[in-house]
């Protein structure tokens, strides 16, 4: 989810736009609040996880233009998803200033998944800490100012 306060806000706060070569590809998104606090816990209690692989999701797998209408219902500016494909991607990152290797990397990110199945969803985080990750709604009310215009 902070990708989208972080990576993504650039274009949100200058250009209203969140450019990426996604198509309607599904991601699954979670919030970093939840991580932190899972690993916490897994270091807490390390030798009772030791060795074992761990799986943390969020509740929703959502795709990009689903999420900007989420957005948009909070915020009185709206912003559009625009997507583009990886070529006329790279150009735009390049114009903005990005360096070459977080182009590629953000192409690999959000492009790839085009061709893949959609994220499976976990309840490893649930079981850990009785509760349930952050959904959406709640992460974007949160950081509701941070889409606003400049």
């Amino acid at each position: 989810m902070q990708n989208l306060t972080t990576t993504l806000i650039g274009n949100i706060k200058t250009k209203r736009e969140i450019i990426l070569p996604s198509g309607k590809a599904k991601f699954n998104w979670i919030d970093i609040e939840n991580i932190g606090e899972a690993g916490a816990i897994l270091l807490d209690k390390f030798n009772d996880y030791k060795n074992q692989s761990i799986e943390i999701t969020g509740l929703e797998n959502e795709n990009f233009e689903k999420v900007t209408e989420q957005i948009n219902r909070l915020i009185d500016n709206p912003i559009n998803y625009k997507n583009v494909n990886p070529l006329r991607f790279y150009w735009i990152k390049k114009e903005d200033g990005m360096v070459k290797g977080m182009i590629i990397v953000m192409i690999l990110l959000h492009f790839l998944p085009r061709f893949q199945k959609e994220p499976k969803i976990s309840d490893f985080y649930e079981r850990l800490t009785g509760k349930k990750p952050t959904d959406l709604k709640t992460f974007i009310e949160r950081e509701k100012k941070q889409f606003e215009k400049l």
